[in-house]
């Protein structure tokens, strides 16, 4: 049995433990689960309360004794989908508190911050809050661009260039490589223009209104995010010099 399957739909150990028990004796005693499945007396009690809510397992009393039951695994799958159904609700709720959420955030932002995000997740959060703040006043202007980095990034950012176009939001994207799948993509998309200066480029940088998020995708990729007019206003001086020398 895959129990690692039954860890991520909600189940602890210890009620893993105790519902493959469940289901290996039978109708069974408090005893002889604890001796099965090497669960502390003291919990016991605890774990099967939690089964039986689930509606994984259940209980008859005879002559003043319980002997519970393990529920047959079908009803894991309604578990499931009642979870899934919950969450569903719970999603629902949360989007009428967004607005409320998002209000107390823009709230306490900052004129001037730094933060620094790692690992694939970290540049799906950075890129996507800096996102968030530009209006279609605002453009992005990206250079440094590499094709050849893991493909998961490359789709990250293809997700994120299209939530960019529905915004309207207009892109200048400095490439340091051509004729790749990657640029042959963004020489197509709506709001963008794309212009190449070849060269090594260990970093990409991305100047978004006031912010300035700068990215490295090697062994351990990060990215520093710099809140701050000033350097950005200096960094799109810099980017449009290199765009006036740039190739189409």
């Amino acid at each position: 049995m895959n129990e690692k399957l039954l860890e991520e739909i909600g189940l602890t150990k210890g009620e893993i433990k105790v519902y493959l028990t469940l289901l290996k004796l039978g109708e069974t005693t408090t005893g002889k689960i604890i001796e099965e499945a090497q669960i502390s007396s003291g919990k016991i009690y605890e774990i099967l309360d939690k089964l039986i809510k689930k509606g994984l397992a259940s209980f008859i009393t005879k002559d003043k004794t319980k002997y519970f039951s393990a529920a047959s695994p079908n009803r894991i799958l309604d578990y499931m989908h009642e979870k899934e159904k919950a969450l569903k609700n719970k999603e629902q709720e949360l989007l009428k508190e967004l607005p409320s959420l998002l209000k107390i955030k823009k709230a306490g932002k900052k004129e001037y911050e730094t933060n620094h995000f790692k690992g694939f997740k970290g540049i799906q959060t950075a890129i996507f809050e800096a996102l968030e703040d530009l209006t279609e006043k605002d453009e992005v202007l990206a250079m440094g661009i590499i094709s050849h980095k893991k493909k998961q990034y490359n789709l990250l950012w293809q997700r994120w260039h299209r939530q960019r176009i529905k915004s309207k939001i207009i892109c200048k994207a400095l490439f340091s490589d051509k004729n790749t799948p990657y640029y042959r993509l963004f020489k197509k998309m709506k709001f963008t223009e794309v212009k190449v200066l070849e060269g090594i480029t260990p970093s990409a940088i991305d100047i978004m209104g006031e912010r300035v998020l700068i990215f490295t995708y090697g062994e351990e990729s990060s990215c520093l995010s710099i809140k701050n007019p000033e350097i950005a206003q200096s960094l799109k001086t810099f980017f449009e010099n290199l765009w006036n020398i740039a190739k189409n």
